[in-house]
This record gives C-alpha cells, structure tokens and sequence, in this order.
C-alpha cells in the first residue's frame, strides 16, 4: 500500500493566540513571514509555526499511546523515554554510529506506530518521520495567493493583517506594596522592605537614576502581541502512509490534537485555543485520484480502533523496551 494523504484545514483561534517570535525589552511580538504581494511589494503576515503543531500532534498521539497501553496512571517512564515519546528523543551518541540496528528500529515502530509517522531518535539513529505539517498561515488579505481558494470563500471579507493584531499590557505586581500582605513578612524581612521602600523615596526625591534604579521594585509592566479570537488560519499536513495502521494512526493524532487544540504561549490565562472549522482531503491513490470532504471534528471517535488494538497487542513488550530504551 502506498498512499499520500493531503489535509487542508481552516481552523478559528477561539481566544486570543500569544505565539510569540521575539520580544524587544518587554514587549512579545507574534511570528510573522514575509509575504510577496501581487504588485510585487512586501508584507508580514501572522502564522503559527509548523513546529507548535507537530508538537502538540506528537504530544497528542502520546496520550493516546499511553491509554493505549496501559501506562497512562502509572507509567513509571525513565527519562529516555520519556523524552521518546513526548519530543522524539535525542541523539544520545552512544554505541557504534556506523553500525545501524536495524532490528531495534523495527521493533521501536512496531510498539510505537505514531513514531513510524512523526520519526525520533533513538540510540544513535535518527529516524525520518513521514508526515510534513506546514505553517498555519493567517487568512487576510495579504495572504490571498498563498491559502486555498475555497478558504478565502469560507471566510468572506478580508481585512488586513495588521487589523487582526492586538497589543496587550499586564503588569506583574509587587505584593510587598501591599500593607496588608507586609504584615505576614517575618520581623528581618519587613525591616528589609521598610528599608527599601525609604530609600526608593529618598531616591525619587533627589532624581537620582541610579539610586531609584538600585530600589525598585519587582512590579514589572509589560506589553505584548496576540492574533485576535475569531481569526482563521489555513493549515496543511500531507503524510505518506504505507499501510491501514498509518491512516488509522494519522487521524487518531489528527482528531485527538484537534478536539483540544492550543498553540502558544500563556495557555494558563485563556490563550491560544484553536479549532477546526472545515477540512478537505486529497487522497492520491495509484494509479487514480479521488477528492473528497472530511469533518474533522468527526476524527476522533470514527478512528482509532485499529491504532488502541495495536498498542493493545504489545502492551506486554511496550515496558521493558521503553525502560531499557536509549533516546
């Protein structure tokens, strides 16, 4: 069996998207690429990295492999494996690099299916993954002649990419300008702390930098960028499956990353919650092609059964190996 699978998806940031490229002093700015327009000048267009999306497919179809076998309460992992499974492992530089076991590479994607897919290393291999996951490119009007037709159509009026970006402040407070919380600070430290709040107004009265400098305080303001809720993005992941276990395994780590998909930064205050909208498939048979729609929210519970059976049937070698493995 040889079959390529092509997925595109249109997805809508639920809640804002913190995923951030640099920061210049404290303020984040979001990852933008550039663009070539039709009139042959520039322009940066927000996107969210193929990297954060084929990790969180990575750490997905781990959940999944774990369930699968057993694992999941009560994994008792050793930090190889653990690094294994959840970031493809490493090159640990360990044996003889010119003489390739081939046995254990099979045995690895036998027990693991998802790392025949995504790839990894281990011991002193490294194995090619066979699934390519692309940038999610921000639907606006500068990136019309590089995201599907049929997504432009679905999303209707196009505003720039600059209209989708926000810019946030937060302020990180300091609780010993707090009186109230003072109180709880041990004899030493509130003497400490009256100190330095003295010494900080001595300094602001005599407009000395460097002494205001030496007793700040720890209350930091800081601005950041995000991609505003509602936004759509066009992904596209196209996978090279050699047999039925592929597909099963692609659209079980597809369906589980997308029923709970974030991307980001700042996940624990509300950002960076995705979903998908519509998806579309091309499957590229030999010799025929064949299109067709698929619900991508419909994944997870139609699929699966043949990935979970599989784990299943060799949860008894999955422990020793994963203790006695070298990532």
């Amino acid at each position: 069996m040889y079959e390529l699978k092509s997925y595109e998806i249109l997805m809508r940031a639920e809640t804002p998207i913190a995923h951030h490229q640099e920061t210049f002093g404290n303020h984040a700015m979001v990852f933008r690429r550039k663009v070539r327009q039709p009139d042959g000048s520039w322009a940066d267009v927000p996107y969210i990295t193929g990297d954060s999306l084929r990790h969180g497919l990575r750490e997905a179809a781990a959940y999944v492999f774990l369930d699968a076998a057993g694992l999941l309460d009560q994994a008792d992992l050793t930090e190889a494996a653990l690094r294994l499974i959840f970031n493809g492992g490493m090159v640990s530089g360990r044996g003889d690099a010119s003489n390739i076991k081939l046995d254990h590479y099979r045995e690895m994607v036998d027990l693991m299916p998802h790392l025949a897919l995504l790839g990894g290393c281990a011991s002193n291999r490294v194995i090619p993954g066979r699934i390519n996951v692309e940038d999610a490119v921000l639907v606006c009007a500068e990136s019309v002649g590089i995201v599907p037709e049929w997504m432009v159509g679905r999303v209707g009026a196009l505003d720039s990419g600059r209209s989708h970006i926000e810019e946030v402040q937060r302020v990180r407070m300091d609780s010993t300008l707090d009186p109230g919380k003072r109180r709880l600070l041990s004899a030493s430290a509130a003497g400490e702390v009256s100190n330095r709040l003295l010494a900080s107004e001595d300094a602001a009265g005599r407009d000395e930098s460097i002494a205001i400098a030496d007793a700040k305080s720890s209350m930091m303001p800081r601005t950041f960028e995000t991609v505003a809720a509602g936004s759509m993005f066009s992904w596209r992941i196209v996978a090279t499956c050699m047999s039925d276990l592929d597909v099963d395994t692609l659209h079980t780590m597809l369906g589980a990353f997308l029923s709970s998909a974030r991307v980001g930064g700042k996940r624990g205050t509300g950002h960076g919650r995705i979903s998908a909208v519509e998806g579309r498939g091309v499957v590229v048979n030999r010799p025929a092609e064949n299109v067709y729609s698929i619900d991508t929210t419909a994944l997870a519970p139609k699929v699966g059964d043949l990935f979970r059976a599989h784990v299943r049937a060799r949860a008894d070698k999955i422990k020793p190996f994963l203790q006695s493995v070298d990532a």
